[in-house]
């Protein structure tokens, strides 16, 4: 469709010269001036809303436009205007030139079209009425915020990581189409006064449900992700692994069920072991989601945890390590059957029966390669066949290793959110001190069986004395020798253990992240993740050839174009500039598919091509 700034008329005068200002730029000067050609007698309020339909973060004042058409002689006379006369079919309403991210663009049409927003605005608004029923006597701005507000500025978090803005403070310095993207754009001292009162009201709680209302598995994949944190402060520290230090930071426990949809996430200090937060976790998550099954890695591999969740009655899937077993010989095993690739799969039980143990195991020996032993609890072992546990745990590998990675890279996954810390008891002292104090029991009943063996020894040596014994005295000397030798060493190591007792000094304090906010901004990123999955599922089942999510991202996220919106239609242009001949016809297939998607705005059709393509 030709624009309309191309179709000179050759009755028009001579246009006065136009020249780049602070608040309006050469071609909007030029496009105000080509309107009031058309129509003199139109009042500025309708030039504005005309010019920045749709956003009006970028309007200047009706004294600006008055002073324009002043100095071009165009000034309207008193009075007011006519009736306007209905909009033609095709007449240009906005015209943005130069737009970037026109795929985040897109992809905001199609949740707004889908109404995901919706179903994270129900509960942020429930929190808030929750929050000012406890709380009278509080008053912030988030209490009294409109369901258009808290829309657009929770938009403005959820878009960021796709538009490259990773930190708040980003927005200040960083060139990005949010006006034009949302209809209002925003600074870093807003959107953190907005995510600090989402804190105040705990909008994690009850927004994270949110992520477990359209999954429809029954197995739940279990995982952590560690997050460094620098501080001066005395911190709390665990086994980074992404740095492989010992670091202050946070532990995020995150689960997604067989379709790599994420379902819950909760933080947890770095010092704590999943192991000891597990049990505890996983019944949060079945409470959530209504799914008792897990799969989790080695990390929760023992028999106290089989038995812990098969009292909660939790079925659990995971790994042996390689030094418990030699090969199928440790078991008495059943054969199942034969996988395509020679792989023989069977099932068993230790051939040394183990009273305490519930575990049931399924054991896999490929053709060539080392076997692999997987071990579930009863509630998993009669939902799931054993034959399917293998391919069930290998899985896990792309649904959440991988996709912690693409998170990281799109999603902002690594970044922290809030200063806060919380002062608490320092429990890296306690587990010493813990350490310690056992170890002075273990050395204060050695000593005591030390000093009845050496008192029994005495008597033998006074009797041995009494006799004249010879040889046996010898020995018997000896031996009480050496035991009081040892009961010296035992005095000396309960001194040293005193001493490293007594030089941890009175219980300290050590501080934990507040990971409120950071449980909000990880609740954005798996909301994120799970809207552009679907996006992409959308895509792909009209799309004839698979195109993989990066690939979408970059290809069409990250493009920049044109947006024409008329009085009939949305229209968006996609630059090809830089691409290969594969990708351009690669993109031409997904306008293609976008267009096909039946994309509308306030009930105008959405249509998507390429620049160099006319539609």
């Amino acid at each position: 469709m030709p624009l309309a700034q191309s179709q000179p008329s050759a009755q028009t005068p001579p246009s006065p010269s136009f020249c780049a200002g602070r608040k309006l730029s050469e071609w909007e000067q030029h496009q105000l001036w080509q309107w009031l050609q058309e129509a003199p007698q139109q009042p500025s309020r309708r030039l504005r809303e005309r010019l920045w339909h749709g956003s009006p973060g970028r309007a200047v004042s009706l004294r600006h436009l008055n002073r324009l058409r002043a100095r071009w002689g165009l000034s309207r006379g008193r009075g007011r205007p006519c009736a306007e006369a209905p909009s033609a079919p095709g007449e240009l309403i906005q015209l943005a030139p130069q737009l970037s991210f026109v795929g985040v663009h897109l992809f905001g049409h199609w949740l707004e079209q889908q109404g995901h927003l919706d179903d994270v605005l129900e509960p942020l608004a429930q929190a808030i009425r929750v929050y000012s029923e406890a709380h009278p006597e509080e008053d912030f701005p988030v209490l009294h915020h409109r369901q258009a507000t808290l829309q657009r500025r929770f938009q403005a978090l959820l878009f960021a990581p796709l538009l490259g803005i990773e930190r708040l403070s980003e927005f200040d310095r960083r060139e990005h189409p949010l006006a034009s993207l949302i209809g209002q754009s925003y600074q870093s001292s807003t959107l953190n006064q907005f995510l600090g009162q989402l804190e105040r009201i705990n909008a994690a709680t009850a927004l994270m449900p949110v992520l477990s209302a359209g999954a429809c598995g029954q197995l739940n994949y279990v995982d952590g992700h560690m997050i460094a944190y620098w501080s001066q402060v005395a911190m709390h520290k665990g086994k980074i692994t992404m740095l492989g230090r010992i670091m202050a930071g946070s532990q995020a426990v995150v689960s997604h069920d067989e379709t790599g949809q994420a379902r819950f996430a909760a933080y947890y200090p770095p010092d704590i072991h999943l192991s000891q937060i597990i049990v505890e976790y996983c019944q949060q998550v079945s409470t959530v989601t209504g799914s008792a099954l897990f799969i989790i890695d080695r990390a929760v591999n023992s028999v106290a945890l089989a038995v812990a969740f098969s009292e909660q009655r939790l079925g659990l899937l995971s790994m042996l390590d390689d030094n418990e077993y030699q090969g199928l010989d440790s078991f008495e095993a059943t054969h199942l059957e034969r996988l395509d690739d020679g792989t023989e799969i069977y099932s068993g039980c230790w051939k040394i029966a183990r009273s305490d143990d519930p575990r049931q195991f399924v054991i896999s020996v490929p053709p060539a390669g080392k076997t692999l032993v997987y071990w579930a609890t009863p509630a998993f072992a009669s939902a799931v066949p054993m034959c399917q546990w293998p391919s069930a745990y290998r899985a896990r590998n792309a649904l959440q290793e991988l996709r912690f990675k693409r998170m990281i890279e799109h999603g902002a996954l690594n970044i922290n959110y809030g200063r806060k810390k919380l002062l608490g008891p320092d429990r890296h002292q306690q587990r010493k001190q813990d350490t310690l104090d056992q170890a002075l029991q273990r050395n204060a009943q050695k000593q005591h069986k030390k000093a009845v063996l050496i008192e029994q020894q005495q008597h033998k040596v006074c009797h041995s004395q009494a006799q004249g014994h010879g040889k046996r005295l010898e020995q018997r000397q000896r031996a009480l020798q050496q035991w009081e030798q040892e009961q010296h060493a035992l005095q000396q190591s309960e001194q040293q253990l005193r001493t490293q007792r007594q030089a941890l000094g009175p219980p300290g304090e050590r501080a934990d992240r507040d990971f409120r906010k950071q449980s909000i901004m990880t609740f954005r990123t798996l909301l994120l993740e799970n809207t552009l999955a679907a996006f992409h599922g959308a895509l792909c089942a009209i799309l004839s050839t698979t195109v993989s999510l990066e690939t979408l991202l970059c290809l069409l996220f990250e493009r920049s174009g044109a947006r024409v919106e008329t009085s009939t239609e949305l229209l968006y242009w996609l630059t090809t500039e830089g691409l290969s001949r594969s990708n351009r016809q690669r993109l031409a297939e997904l306008t293609e598919a976008l267009c096909a998607m039946g994309l509308t705005q306030h009930g105008k059709p959405i249509r998507v091509c390429l620049r160099d393509r006319p539609p």
